[in-house]
């Protein structure tokens, strides 16, 4: 048997469904990591953001709880803990929202643009999870928890479950999606086994 008979003897054992998922929504987040990446397929740069769950929610930790129950030798950081900002000049609104809500989060931080990436370790504000829709290896259709939105941490009690990311690239409001016979399966709050974190990032630090 090709696999580590020492850490199975110490590991607790999980039935399928048992793991924890993250609820949908806003939370309170902390950046652990902020740093430029370029897609080797694209070739596109953007600012890659590593996060976890912070503050006094109920789930503080999520991420790192994860990374740390991932047996993997390879282990990477959760890429539901993750968010790509496009660096292109005509998508750099976005990325001036995402500074703004860290000023806004965070006590005396104004953002620098002549500064490196450092600047923004350690800095809170909110994240807005939501479901996405994609196929495993078998073709079969899946859904998992995605870092969609960043808000301040003043909209934090604001935020509602956000649309449905589709396979098809469109969208559908959460209720409906959950409704939806076919799916039921997948939803994150009812069916956890069916419902993964995909874990392809590097530990952020």
């Amino acid at each position: 048997m090709n696999f580590d008979k020492e850490l199975f003897n110490k590991s607790e054992a999980k039935e399928f469904g048992e793991f924890e998922n993250l609820e949908l929504g806003g939370h309170e987040i902390v950046i652990l990591d902020a740093k430029e990446y370029t897609s080797d397929i694209s070739g596109n740069t953007s600012l890659k953001v590593s996060v976890d769950i912070s503050g006094n929610d109920k789930q503080k930790g999520f991420f790192r709880k994860q990374y740390d129950e991932n047996t993997n030798q390879d282990k990477r950081w959760p890429t539901g803990g993750v968010r790509y900002l496009s660096l292109k000049n005509e998508q750099l609104a976005y990325l001036k929202g995402f500074t703004t809500a860290l000023e806004k989060s965070n006590k005396g931080f104004k953002f620098d643009v002549n500064g490196t990436w450092e600047q923004l370790k350690n800095l809170k504000l909110a994240g807005v999870f939501g479901l996405e829709e994609y196929e495993d290896n078998e073709g079969k259709l899946k859904t998992a928890v995605k870092l969609i939105q960043f808000r301040s941490l003043d909209k934090l009690n604001e935020i509602k479950i956000p649309k449905v990311k589709l396979l098809n690239g469109g969208t559908m409001d959460y209720e409906d999606y959950k409704n939806r016979s076919n799916n039921v399966q997948n939803l994150v709050n009812e069916f956890g086994a069916d419902v993964v974190e995909i874990s392809d990032d590097k530990l952020p630090f």
